[in-house]
């Protein structure tokens, strides 16, 4: 759910927006103006909708019938794609960019393996979620999110997803996109589009 923010408003002039809104970029007034028609998408009348949105949204194909997913464990920001893919070891690795000029790079682990024509059900869902921080050498490592790294609980890492992030030290970046993982060799690779705010 890319860019969700654009779909939520207020209404209401005076209603006063929650700090966490600022990060994600709610704002009062929207291009759209969902928020004068469907009070869904309208904050002074429910506040707590567009921290509902932003998550990876699983669909099954192969069956009309199915009911989507939100897979909240693999983090709430603006998901440009989740490239997956299963690790030498059988578990499931999804890579994901925050697609904002200063947000980050993401991978979540699968605690479980993928057996093909076992259960699938509870690989997205239960895993470790992980965040870049890069070095001035051009290495780096994936810093946990958890409560112990973040001082949040999980149900909080899930929502404030960018807060958890920054409060480990994770790097910002030039507006991470698209990731591609090679099929070949372990390597992955993130598009960075846009590094306007720092003059570079």
């Amino acid at each position: 759910e890319e860019n969700f923010n654009g779909y939520f408003g207020s209404t209401d002039a005076a209603f006063e927006m929650p700090e966490d809104y600022k990060r994600y970029g709610i704002v009062a007034e929207t291009r759209y103006g969902y928020e004068k028609f469907d009070e869904r998408f309208d904050v002074s009348k429910n506040p707590n909708e567009p921290r509902r949105a932003g998550y990876v949204v699983e669909i099954d194909p192969s069956d009309a019938s199915s009911t989507p997913i939100k897979r909240t464990a693999l983090g709430r920001i603006k998901h440009e794609n989740a490239a997956v893919v299963v690790a030498r070891d059988g578990r499931v690795v999804v890579y994901m960019g925050d697609d904002e000029r200063g947000e980050f790079l993401y991978k979540y682990v699968s605690n479980g393996i993928y057996v093909p024509g076992g259960d699938t059900s509870k690989l997205l869902d239960e895993g470790t979620l992980y965040v870049a921080k890069f070095s001035d050498e051009g290495t780096g490592e994936w810093l946990a999110l958890t409560e112990e790294t973040t001082g949040m609980k999980m149900d909080e890492i899930c929502v404030f997803t960018r807060q958890a992030a920054s409060k480990v030290g994770a790097t910002t970046m030039d507006r991470p996109e698209w990731v591609a993982v090679n099929p070949v060799a372990i390597e992955a690779y993130c598009a960075l589009t846009n590094n306007s705010n720092r003059a570079v």
